[in-house]
């Protein structure tokens, strides 16, 4: 999947890469060529979220048949969770793995959790609630700073909320999803349901969630330290050490409120997982997850997910992966690069962008770049741009496009032609992107 996201990327950057500079009016042709360049490239982007979410149709195209199949299973005893969950992938290497994983975070407890990891330098993974996110996220920026994997772990963690409806779960799954990609700019697969999934999702669930593009893990090693609060730090070692070990272990801890004694354990743990030879990794998008034998009963009673419940959910997933596509592309952008004489202006992705086919800058930056200044009237809400002595520019009203910075850009084609400057090359590509100016 990512080989495929990365192909089209890479076809996105090519298409931008014909783009020439805009202008306000006349050279039609160009425009008329920037403009379908850059479809092109909406195009190309719009498939890359497919790569992110799967197709609705497919998820649920025999709900049925699946139900059925999971009923035929043999499954661990109603209200149990079974002692040994399904592994979704067989051992790919000879390296026995360890994942550490995170669940109700982040809190205080977070950032010694990862004072420690840092020391041991290991990565880990946390499935973080969407409301404590947004109460701490600096945090939630420190997870990923640090190369660690964050996951959805829903918003608020009620039970009854989450497994009454399915509305209400995928609710929260959007909610959180929002709060990660909003405050850490990356958008994640990866989730875990509270509870687990035994006895808590039925077939309904996981397709939604398939057909939305997200994995679901649950894990193989249970700490305990949640069983009730405080459980002492040499409790929660020795139940560790009394887990069973295989190849690939996802192993359940908490660093939410309430949780030191955990804190206290991890440098234990991780003594206890090195001297039986395990690698440190955090879950990506390539780790098949681990998951739970489905339950003959449920604990919740509840109306079957329905057709339009998934599809709300695949389109929200399709539109997020399809921002993040983007956002990730601009960010990757190399940097634009003006020249005139001995002279360089060099602005950074993020400081320049394309619309309707023309590269944006700053007006400000341009202008006086070029030995010109800006005269702002701000009671008649006008934008004056003088050149060696004379008002070449001038911007009012519907004219006056502002970037989320608040700065005022410009197409750079039209505003140089304003100054009297023409551009005598460019090169444009995903590589390199430079403009050669008269002096």
């Amino acid at each position: 999947m990512r080989r495929m996201l990365r192909v089209a990327i890479c076809a996105v950057m090519m298409w931008v890469g014909l783009i020439e500079l805009g202008s306000f009016a006349g050279d039609q042709s160009n425009a008329a060529m920037e403009r379908e360049t850059v479809q092109a490239s909406e195009s190309v982007l719009t498939s890359v979220a497919h790569y992110e979410a799967k197709p609705f149709l497919a998820a649920h195209a025999s709900y049925e048949t699946k139900q059925q199949l999971a009923k035929d299973k043999p499954a661990a005893a109603a209200g149990e969770k079974p002692s040994e969950p399904v592994l979704a992938e067989k051992a790919e290497t000879k390296q026995k793995t360890v994942y550490l994983t995170f669940d109700d975070g982040p809190s205080k407890n977070t950032e010694q959790v990862l004072d420690l990891l840092k020391q041991e330098d290991i990565s880990a993974t946390f499935f973080v609630l969407g409301e404590h996110v947004l109460k701490q996220p600096n945090i939630a920026k420190r997870i990923i700073a640090e190369g660690h994997a964050i996951g959805n772990h829903t918003f608020d963690h009620k039970y009854e909320r989450l497994y009454g409806s399915f509305a209400e779960f995928a609710e929260q799954v959007m909610k959180t999803d929002k709060a990660i990609y909003q405050t850490t700019g990356v958008r994640t697969i990866l989730f875990r349901a509270p509870g687990g999934t035994h006895t808590n999702f039925d077939q309904g669930y996981f397709d939604a969630m398939d057909a939305a593009g997200y994995q679901v893990h649950d894990w193989n090693v249970d700490s305990r330290d949640s069983k009730q609060q405080g459980v002492p730090a040499s409790e929660i070692l020795t139940t560790i050490q009394g887990s069973k070990l295989a190849s690939k272990l996802n192993v359940l801890l908490h660093d939410s409120a309430g949780h030191e004694e955990s804190v206290k354990a991890l440098p234990a743990i991780i003594k206890y997982y090195k001297s039986k030879g395990y690698a440190f990794a955090k879950i990506t998008d390539e780790v098949k997850p681990i998951q739970f034998k489905p339950a003959d009963k449920l604990k919740w009673s509840r109306a079957s997910v329905t057709k339009p419940e998934i599809k709300k959910l695949v389109q929200f997933s399709e539109k997020l992966a399809r921002e993040s596509a983007l956002a990730q592309a601009a960010a990757n952008a190399p940097d634009l690069i003006l020249h005139r004489g001995e002279e360089m202006l060099v602005l950074k992705a993020g400081e320049y962008g394309v619309t309707n086919g023309a590269i944006e800058v700053s007006l400000r930056k341009l202008t006086e770049w070029v030995g010109g200044s800006i005269l702002l009237d701000v009671d008649n809400g006008l934008i004056d741009a003088y050149y060696e002595g004379n008002r070449v520019l001038s911007l009012t009203g519907d004219e006056i496009h502002t970037s989320d910075k608040g700065q005022v850009i410009v197409p750079v084609r039209a505003a140089l032609h304003k100054f009297g400057i023409q551009i005598t090359k460019y090169v444009y590509s995903d590589q390199q992107r430079e403009i050669w100016l008269t002096e």
